[in-house]
């Protein structure tokens, strides 16, 4: 192929480099500029003398003061520099600077006998937005992985926790029956580890439950189905669930209805009032627990032509309120999702974000009015359709699961058996409630503390903050004080043994149901027992008494067991660096348990296990302590 020859001299160097893209620029030793580019005259902002002067008022001014101590650095030491800026255009754009040393031929040929540089300034801002897209992806992805991996990690932990105390319960019956010295079959005893079994049944269906609504909530799969009801005694049905907890941790309850109820008239409707309970079963469970716009369905052919209405429902609690941090973010998804904020009440972390879309789904939605140490009271409401009483007299069929019908029979009986009625009236929840004025959820409520305490938090959420519609609970700040007595958590206090030779174990353990079981079986198995709540109470007691082993919990309040663990070991003491730790987690990933064994512990039993498995770890650690 020919080419044509280009006759010498036609271009000068000078011409050559205007043809560049990119700014150059020929700097002597005291940054002066020998020789410019067209594209570097066109960034300069000024002249002067001095090559950096020129453009360097075009820097972002959060980038300036990095750019300048770089290229100054560059010039003294006579090394080479690549840096990346901003401009300070309204929309900034991205440039990269680089400054060479020149070689000394090119120093000779251009007659620079101190020295130089070679300067370039070129636009990398389609790059460097790719860059950014790419590192924002790569940062979302690994959010999602983290919240991923902490959302099994609560299921992980709200399922195998109780699953324990359902084993050692279920050994205790099994003994009780098969132990025929017995003169009397020890009932009571029965009936508590039965209603131990059924409550933490009744937990892990509500988290199963919670799960697959939320899973289908997610996948837009969930749908409604409305069926003539009565919302005044379907709510009446749903709460009684409620009775015999109620009874046991002898709260106060009420259930009533406001004049404007009455007053529209409403009785039979059409609505999926079986989702809506599921909505007031959450917040039931969360004030109890406390205490001690998504697609409209509603508008669809087959909810009829009736009267449309909106039924309001309002929980309210005495309990320890929720802190400003908290309420800021209420909603927020995926913020609970950590075992060690679900270890002082439990629970799956979906409840609210589940209730909201359920709310949404029924034409309706979902709030709060809370103050820190003065109680929440939540409030709901949805769309239903005006409906005439049906000609049959069949009532509805208000679904409960066969579950729930049995851990509720199980829970009355316990408290039969153990004296609960003695001490408690049971709760009254009539199908129809008294009608009165309830100021929660009048107009006048807006003068209530509560209430606007939470406006004016809501009122402080600054722009760009995730929105509440992308909800998922985070619990209230703990008070340990106010834990303790609620949940009839005491102080470590050791157990007499009536054998000198019994080892001392002390259980650091959080859950009171799991602690309580675990430490009558070491009692039974001759072990003499002291028991702590927590990691920092168990540090405190590790300083004033000795023990031969130490079960601990990993997820606590206060102070977990990896932290505790630390301190222990840290506090320079031959007896506490040789006491042996079990660590005792509900939590299976690898990296966990790599971590809970880097913190000091000996060894680690997962829940659930069985009596016999903890007590084959405690020699075992024990033996492996006394080798050391």
């Amino acid at each position: 192929m020919n080419m044509a020859s280009v006759p010498d001299g036609c271009f000068s160097a000078q011409d050559l480099a205007d043809m560049l893209p990119l700014g150059v620029a020929i700097l002597n030793q005291n940054d002066e500029s020998i020789m410019v580019n067209r594209r570097f005259r066109e960034l300069m902002t000024c002249c002067s003398a001095r090559s950096f002067e020129c453009w360097s008022q075009s820097i972002h001014p959060e980038d300036f003061d990095r750019v300048v101590t770089a290229y100054l650095e560059t010039l003294h030491s006579k090394h080479a520099l690549r840096i990346e800026f901003r401009t300070r255009s309204q929309i900034p754009l991205w440039r990269v600077l680089m400054l060479a040393p020149l070689d000394d031929a090119d120093t000779h040929r251009l007659n620079l006998s101190d020295g130089g540089f070679i300067c370039t300034i070129a636009d990398i801002t389609q790059e460097k937005m790719a860059e950014l897209l790419q590192m924002d992806i790569a940062r979302e992805a690994q959010e999602r992985k983290q919240q991923q991996e902490r959302f099994i990690d609560m299921i992980s932990h709200e399922v195998r926790n109780p699953l324990s105390a359902i084993l050692h319960c279920t050994e205790d019956i099994l003994e009780a029956v098969k132990d025929k010295e017995i003169a009397g079959l020890p009932v009571a005893n029965i009936a508590q580890a039965a209603e131990t079994i059924s409550l933490c049944i009744a937990h892990q269906k509500k988290i199963v439950d919670d799960v697959l609504t939320f899973s289908k909530l997610d996948a837009s799969m969930l749908t409604l189905s409305p069926r003539k009801d009565q919302p005044k005694r379907h709510f009446a049905q749903t709460l009684s669930i409620f009775r015999p907890e109620l009874r046991k941790q002898d709260i106060q309850f009420e259930y009533k209805l406001d004049n404007s109820y009455a007053d529209c008239g409403i009785d039979w409707v059409l609505a999926d009032l079986s989702r809506m309970g599921q909505v007031l079963i959450n917040l039931v469970s969360n004030a109890i627990k406390f205490t001690a716009k998504a697609h409209n369905a509603t508008t669809t052919p087959e909810w009829g032509e009736g009267q449309v209405a909106y039924v309001m429902v309002a929980v309210k609690d005495t309990g320890i309120g929720i802190s400003d941090h908290a309420q800021k973010r209420l909603f927020e998804r995926f913020n609970q999702a950590t075992p060690r904020t679900e270890s002082v009440y439990g629970g799956s972390g979906l409840g609210l974000n589940v209730s909201r879309k359920l709310c949404h789904l029924h034409g309706g939605e979902i709030g709060v009015g809370s103050k820190e140490g003065n109680g929440s009271t939540f409030g709901f409401f949805f769309r239903v359709r005006r409906d005439v009483e049906p000609s049959s007299l069949h009532q509805p069929n208000h679904e409960h699961s066969e579950i729930d019908h049995l851990c509720g029979g199980i829970q009355a009986l316990s408290n039969k058996v153990t004296g609960v009625n003695n001490r408690t009236k049971s709760p009254e929840i009539p199908e129809n409630p008294t009608i009165t004025h309830i100021a929660e959820i009048s107009p006048e409520a807006a003068s209530d503390d509560k209430y606007m305490h939470t406006l004016e938090l809501t009122n402080q959420a600054k722009p760009g903050e995730p929105s509440a519609s992308r909800c998922q609970i985070i619990r209230p700040d703990l008070k340990v004080d106010e834990f303790s007595r609620s949940s009839g958590a005491s102080k470590a206090i050791g157990v007499k043994s009536d054998t000198r030779e019994a080892r001392h174990i002390l259980v650091v353990e959080d859950n009171i149901i799991n602690r309580q079981i675990v430490s009558r079986k070491l009692r039974s198995l001759g072990f003499h027992v002291t028991e702590a709540t927590n990691g920092r109470e168990a540090l405190e007691t590790v300083q004033s008494d000795d023990f031969d082993c130490i079960l601990m919990d990993q997820e606590m309040p206060v102070m977990d067991g990896k932290s505790a663990t630390i301190a222990i070991r840290n506090l320079g003491r031959e007896s506490t660096a040789k006491i042996p730790i079990l660590g005792v987690t509900a939590n299976v990933r690898a990296t966990q348990q790599i971590e809970m064994l880097d913190a000091g512990m000996d060894d680690i039993i997962h829940k659930p296990y069985r009596t016999n498995d903890l007590f084959e770890k405690i020699n075992q650690v024990m033996i492996l302590r006394s080798t050391k």
